[in-house]
């Protein structure tokens, strides 16, 4: 599958590119700003520069760089462009990883909790809290990742950064949680030499492991944990080029924080403005489901008026899913050239949803790979991909198909300020913000998500199948 090739930086991206005084810098913007091309292109000059400087300096050792993601799919891209970016050479070092499989080749740990064992943990101590399941294992993730055991009683009168207004939450609950939940759990790992992911990152941000890294860059830094940006920020040399790429409007996990707490402090921070990737259109429609939601300081809303290229109103296809599919392969065949344009289905939750579309897209003999997960990015010459939401951020392709965008699919509480609503509702932007071309969303009336009541008329276009 394409990536992006021979990138050549703006001006506003090339005076931060440039940027070589050793410390910590947050570079933000929204979806299409060119945050990731701008990390690569960074990486390439960093890579350079402290180079030199080892050679001047009469340092052997090679430059020791680590380029972080927080999933698989991201991190087979990044890998894929970074090497076009960076010719092999002795004197550099680099990884590119997944903050899980980096803390795993740091730390000789016992045996990790899959999500699945752990989440049935969790459940099992706090169905009687009165929450809804995917609420009350969301909150107990972010009361861990942010504070972890031995400051969990910080929990209790914490601004719950990132965790919406509904359900409410006290002071009460908060320590119900802690007592009936995760100081259990925290004994039951302990009696069966179990950890957990969060356990790693604690660990890492404790102790200094080797001589540290010269060059870390952490891309889509909103997703990871309190936790984990201390890990980060513990295995650095003592002098050191450190770079965060985030977009909190983009945030997908229960996650929020202030970076004081993390120990970053910095006054090294850059907003890309420009929009690079979405059509003017693209991004209205984009903006508009995000656009009354609190947007916290480390957030940037999709901006429209950054955008230098029109195109086509997105289309909202009004029918039963195999109508919507339908018309897609028909777009397909008819208006979309696969030997040079990408395509990506994306959809909140993939696996079985997606088993109908594969049967339809064989059926046609449109080639497809499956990108959720991969660690590898595809070399093949399938130009269509299919994709859960999650695995999509930080990538970007011609067209967006988003199709069977239905309440089933996205569920959350009643009202606004729910957590799980306001989550869907900046997932959604941002899977409308990886098209560079077009985009097309469909459901069925009668069974349709809340998200659409979220579009503003005058941004799409509207067809029955």
């Amino acid at each position: 599958m394409k990536v992006l090739k021979n990138v050549v930086p703006s001006k506003e991206q090339l005076k931060i590119i440039t940027l070589d005084k050793p410390g910590i810098t947050l570079i933000r913007g929204a979806a299409g700003s060119g945050k990731t091309t701008t990390a690569l292109l960074r990486l390439k000059y960093l890579a350079a520069y402290w180079k030199r400087r080892k050679e001047v300096l009469g340092l052997a050792e090679p430059v020791k760089i680590l380029v972080l993601t927080f999933n698989r799919t991201l991190r087979g891209y990044i890998e894929e462009l970074a090497a076009i970016q960076i010719a092999e050479d002795p004197a550099i070092s680099i990884r590119v990883l997944t903050f899980a499989k980096w803390s795993l080749s740091l730390l000789n740990t016992p045996r990790v909790l899959d999500d699945e064992n752990r989440y049935a943990q969790w459940n099992r101590l706090s169905r009687h809290l009165g929450y809804g399941k995917d609420f009350i294992l969301d909150e107990i993730e972010y009361a861990l990742g942010r504070f972890g055991i031995f400051n969990i009683a910080d929990y209790v009168n914490c601004r719950r950064d990132g965790r919406g207004a509904s359900p409410r939450v006290d002071a009460g609950a908060r320590q119900r949680i802690i007592d009936e939940v995760i100081r259990p759990y925290e004994e039951w790992k302990k009696q069966n030499n179990y950890c957990d992911w969060n356990d790693l990152a604690t660990a890492l941000g404790q102790t200094k492991i080797g001589r540290g890294y010269d060059i870390i860059i952490a891309d889509e830094a909103q997703d990871f944990s309190a936790n984990q940006i201390r890990a980060i920020v513990a295995q650095l040399a003592n002098e050191f080029s450190l770079t965060f790429i985030l977009d909190a409007a983009q945030r997908i996990y229960p996650r929020g924080f202030a970076w004081k707490e993390t120990g970053v402090v910095t006054s090294d921070i850059h907003r890309l403005e420009g929009n690079f990737r979405n059509t003017i259109e693209i991004a209205r429609f984009a903006q508009a489901i995000v656009a009354s939601m609190e947007m916290p300081d480390d957030g940037t809303l999709p901006d429209f008026s950054a955008c230098t290229q029109h195109g086509d109103l997105p289309l909202v296809l009004k029918g039963k899913y195999g109508d919507q599919l339908k018309f897609i392969v028909k777009h397909i065949k008819k208006k979309i050239d696969l030997d040079n344009e990408t395509v990506a289905f994306l959809h909140p939750k993939g696996g079985g949803w997606f088993d109908f579309t594969k049967d339809k897209l064989d059926e046609f003999c449109l080639n497809f790979v499956v990108i959720t997960q991969r660690a590898e990015w595809p070399q093949g010459p399938q130009n269509i991909a299919l994709s859960t939401f999650h695995s999509a951020k930080g990538l970007e392709f011609d067209h967006v198909f988003i199709l069977g965008l239905d309440y089933e699919v996205t569920p959350h509480g009643a009202g606004d300020g729910d957590s799980h609503l306001e989550n869907y509702r900046r997932l959604l932007a941002m899977a409308v913000g990886r098209a560079r071309k077009s985009v097309i969303i469909g459901y069925k009336p009668s069974t349709a998500s809340t998200l659409f009541s979220y579009l503003e008329k005058g941004t799409f276009d509207e067809v029955e199948v």
